[in-house]
């Protein structure tokens, strides 16, 4: 009987075993097996990737979840190679969330639909950099390709590039398989294509388990979202081709990275509205932001600067440009007038001493009933009818005689100069000095927004005006048209260097430029948040800035003259009637003054004759 009773125990025994393990859905062997393949797999693949592992087993059947445990029972003499996030999703169990990132990813599954009961797609979702998941899918063989394709799908769908899907079949082969989005015969699609089988000891293939899969596009086409925005991106009509041409340049980017990565360029032009006009911000009109996030679009640029909302909403690459936006004021309100230039030569202590010595000279000579016009004449360079008798006015006209030459040769000299240096009064030297002087400010809606945090700009928000302009270029023409007005421009620094020496008639000491930077705007291109491009684009833009092509890229743009401009050039002339002015004011009042007094004597002259023939 105690044979018996202990029999009875060890059956009663294994049974629990099995029923909490599920050995019995498949042979030990086939069991050790599998095990052997995944330890082989965290140990030479997921933990070179990264320190921390995330294992996840999810099912929809509680058998397949115990032996899912029973496998990573197995395999705990392997996690001394990396820290491991167990997480377990099964029926019996409430499920518990445990929000985070997820980088490398060792999922267990039944099914596809025990894949989104992980919720690790929510999880992922908002970070940009790579991911890594190895999902172990565990079926009959009847149902492994319809769950193969519902998995690699969902992969393709929410940009898991790196994607492997192990399988066992019934004869105790282990498959991994993955996707390729771009292939030769199709474009975005998620086909199994076989990397690797597993042989008892080791894997067939010695290639990388998650293969680079966007290093060959094989001419598959990607549309580029941009926009009219020179010279970032300057778009025209091709009438020959009939087809939307670009040129530009981030073009200059868009087309390396074409002829690396060997794909397609479609270019779907958006014609730019107000910030405010799109459903974002309670518009009514899609903007750039909305059709990148319904993935309509792989990615954009055109001038499209960084912000820290667009950052949470979409994924971005390294900035590959950066600028200052700056205060650009037109001088004409600072131009010395004509008057004010004729005295500009010399110092006002000049002036007063000069002045003084000429009244006082000419003072003497009328109390001594002398021509005290002579000392005037002298002064100004003109002749002299009669030279005066007494000796000492004749000292004195000679020392008016000698001592104005340089005098006047100075003069002339500096003022000759002086007209052709342009001069101006001393400009504002810091926002604050124009916001004093109550200037007001004007910039283009996306600038305005950059700008909003600004301490200046915070304090005195009805100063600054958003024109409805889709770029600087409009901004400063706006200046250029109301050069008299009390406004200011904040643009790009680049785009008012290249505006200003655009236009030969322009005078670019016509405009100052504050040294103080209002803030610093960031370019890159934007793609929908968590896109397997982000890599890639990364890795080249940062290639192509530590080589030097994209500095050199933005000085040949930038040094391109007339940006699709249709103000006309006229040629600069360094000195014109205008400069002259305060000289023919001059001269007319003295012409004017010149005839006044010959007109009296003409009239004391007839009154003298009238006056004699009468008696």
């Amino acid at each position: 009987m105690n044979t018996t009773a202990s029999r009875g125990s060890i059956q009663a025994i294994y049974k629990s075993y099995v029923e909490n393990s599920r050995i019995d859905m498949q042979g030990e062997d086939a069991n050790v097996y599998v095990a052997r393949a995944l330890r082989l797999v965290i140990e030479t693949v997921l933990t070179q990737l990264s320190a921390t592992l995330v294992v996840t087993i999810s099912t929809r059947e509680l058998g397949t979840a115990q032996w899912f445990e029973y496998v990573i029972n197995n395999l705990v003499d392997s996690w001394h190679l990396a820290a491991v996030q167990l997480l377990s999703f099964r029926e019996d169990r409430p499920p518990v969330r445990v929000s985070g990132r997820k980088r490398v990813n060792l999922l267990l599954v039944d099914s596809y639909a025990g894949l989104l009961d992980t919720n690790i797609t929510e999880d992922n979702a908002d970070f940009d950099d790579l991911d890594y998941y190895f999902i172990f899918l565990q079926a009959r063989d009847r149902f492994i390709p319809q769950q193969k394709q519902l998995i690699l799908d969902h992969c393709l769908n929410h940009y898991w590039l790196n994607c492997n899907v192990m399988i066992q079949t019934a004869q105790v082969e282990v498959l991994v398989y993955t996707f390729y989005p771009y292939t030769a015969n199709r474009c975005q699609r998620a086909d199994p294509v076989l990397v690797n089988q597993f042989d008892g000891r080791q894997w067939m293939q010695n290639g990388s388990m998650f293969p680079d899969k966007l290093d060959q596009m094989h001419g598959c086409p990607l549309t580029v979202l941009t926009w009219h925005q020179p010279p970032f991106v300057a778009l025209h009509w091709d009438p020959n081709s009939e087809e939307l041409q670009a040129s530009g340049f981030e073009i200059q980017l868009l087309e390396y990275m074409s002829q690396q990565m060997n794909f397609s360029v479609h270019l779907s032009n958006l014609s730019l509205l107000r910030p405010e006009k799109y459903y974002l911000a309670e518009g009514k009109a899609e903007g750039p932001l909305e059709i990148l996030l319904q993935r309509r679009a792989n990615l954009s640029l055109g001038y499209f600067r960084q912000t820290a909302r667009r950052k949470k909403l979409l994924t971005t690459p390294m900035s590959y440009y950066s600028a200052n936006l700056v205060a650009i004021v037109s001088l004409e309100r600072y131009r010395l007038g004509p008057l004010a230039l004729l005295v500009f030569p010399f110092d006002l202590t000049v002036w007063l001493l000069l002045l003084s010595a000429v009244t006082l000279h000419t003072g003497l000579q009328i109390l001594r009933r002398q021509n005290g016009l002579q000392i005037w004449a002298l002064l100004l360079g003109a002749s002299v009818g009669r030279w005066p008798r007494p000796w000492r006015f004749r000292i004195i006209a000679s020392h008016w005689l000698w001592a104005s030459i340089p005098l006047r040769v100075t003069y002339q000299s500096l003022l000759f100069h002086l007209i052709r240096l342009q001069l101006y009064e001393s400009p504002p030297l810091q926002l604050d000095d124009l916001i004093g002087e109550g200037y007001q400010a004007v910039s283009t809606a996306n600038t305005q927004r950059l700008i909003q945090e600004v301490p200046q700009v915070a304090q005195n928000r009805r100063m600054f005006h958003a024109l409805d302009a889709a770029s600087d270029w409009e901004v400063l023409a706006s200046l250029q048209r109301d050069r008299y007005g009390k406004i200011f421009g904040i643009v790009n620094q680049d785009v008012s260097q290249s505006y200003l020496q655009s236009f030969a008639s322009m005078e670019e000491d016509a405009y100052h430029v504050l040294r103080q930077p209002v803030n610093v705007e960031y370019v890159g291109m934007y793609m929908p948040k968590h896109s397997y491009m982000y890599a890639k684009v990364d890795e080249t833009v940062r290639r192509l800035d530590a080589g030097g092509f994209i500095l050199a890229w933005r000085r040949a743009a930038f040094n391109v003259r007339r940006w699709d401009s249709d103000q006309e050039q006229m040629s600069r002339q360094l000195v014109n009637h205008t400069k002259l002015s305060g000289i023919y004011i001059v001269l007319a009042g003295m012409y004017l003054l010149s005839g006044i007094l010959f007109a009296g004597e003409v009239l004391l002259h007839r009154r003298n004759q009238n006056a004699q023939s009468r008696r």
